[in-house]
């Protein structure tokens, strides 16, 4: 019997990894950005230096849990599906940022996450 932790020999757990490293990645950029467009101080006053440190300590986050993820999962699946920050960035700036999506950006993302499938849905061997 397989643990729920593990559907048909791939372990869930390294990917959960993978993509809180991406939650961790598209925080980090949001809050980078949010920090560069209230820089109304300067880029020496000390709220400014902690927003950025927070923002880059985030981003830092996504790092370490993209370095774990890599232990378990193949870079040829992890690495593509890093293309789901696009996905995330685009619905985050829209949302926090008040930015335009695009039809041209809607069927870039679709497009991409079309892509993302074919590269990370295995394919079964022919006999």
């Amino acid at each position: 019997m397989k643990s729920i932790l593990e559907i048909s020999n791939v372990k869930i757990i390294p990917y959960i990894i993978l993509f809180v490293s991406i939650l961790f990645s598209i925080s980090g950029q949001l809050l980078m950005k949010y920090t560069m467009s209230h820089t109304d101080e300067g880029l020496l006053d000390w709220v400014f230096i902690q927003k950025l440190v927070l923002a880059v300590s985030v981003y830092c986050l996504g790092i370490v849990n993209w370095i774990l993820a890599l232990r378990s999962v193949k870079l040829s699946i992890a690495y593509p599906l890093t293309s789901l920050n696009y996905v995330g960035i685009l619905f985050g700036s829209y949302y926090f940022f008040n930015e335009v999506i695009t039809l041209t950006r809607i069927a870039g993302v679709i497009t991409i996450f079309l892509g993302i499938l074919l590269v990370v849905i295995p394919l079964k061997k022919p006999i």
